[in-house]
């Protein structure tokens, strides 16, 4: 006869309780990324249609041992998550590591701006003007922009303000003269934001 997986635990040794959450605790630290895209609920072809790729292209990212951080961290973006990169040393003690190159832990302003053909872009501009680097969204249509906007945590009543501002002008800054946003690295790469290219 079949038993219930609580009587069983209830008649189970609390320190064993405690090792067995443990286990279960630090493997799902340890997933691999198709079992975390499971975790998730989420299909290859789900995250296909959230990058713009096929579908072949998840595959190839879920059996590769080594892969450009960017494509981990659009990845791991379009399940809704940030990529953190962490040194742990043997001696104890974890440091996040927050500057990769183009990337560095800084204030950033972002900047609407209307491009060709009805497409739309979003940049970020360093806040102190001094170091640091320009990111910006590809240039795509409004409702991809509009999802964007949303990661930086913009409301509705915003998102339409810019967008009307944006039919007498080129370029709109978020939050306007009177009080531009500031938004950190984390936020911008969550909203798809990658270096440009030096010219």
């Amino acid at each position: 006869m079949a038993r219930n997986y609580k009587e069983l635990q209830a008649k189970m040794n609390p320190a064993d309780v405690a090792e067995n959450r443990q286990r279960v605790s630090e493997e799902l630290q340890r997933m691999a990324l198709d079992e975390l895209r499971n975790a998730k609920q989420l299909t290859q072809a789900d995250l296909a249609e959230l990058l713009n790729v096929p579908q072949s292209s998840i595959s190839r990212i879920e059996q590769r041992t080594d892969m450009y951080l960017s494509t981990l961290r659009n990845y791991v973006q379009a399940m809704g998550g940030v990529l953190q990169i962490q040194a742990v040393f043997p001696e104890g003690g974890a440091i996040v590591i927050n500057r990769f190159g183009d990337y560095e832990d800084q204030p950033y302003m972002v900047v609407v701006r209307t491009e060709k053909n009805d497409a739309f872009q979003l940049q970020a501009r360093p806040f102190h003007h001094q170091g640091g680097n320009m990111l910006s969204t590809r240039s795509v249509k409004w409702s991809a922009i509009v999802k964007a906007m949303k990661a930086l945590h913009l409301a509705e009543s915003e998102i339409l303000t810019i967008r009307n501002s944006l039919r007498k002008k080129q370029e709109v800054v978020i939050g306007g003269r009177a009080g531009q946003k500031i938004f950190q690295i984390p936020d911008l790469v969550a909203a798809g934001f990658e270096p440009v290219a030096a010219v």
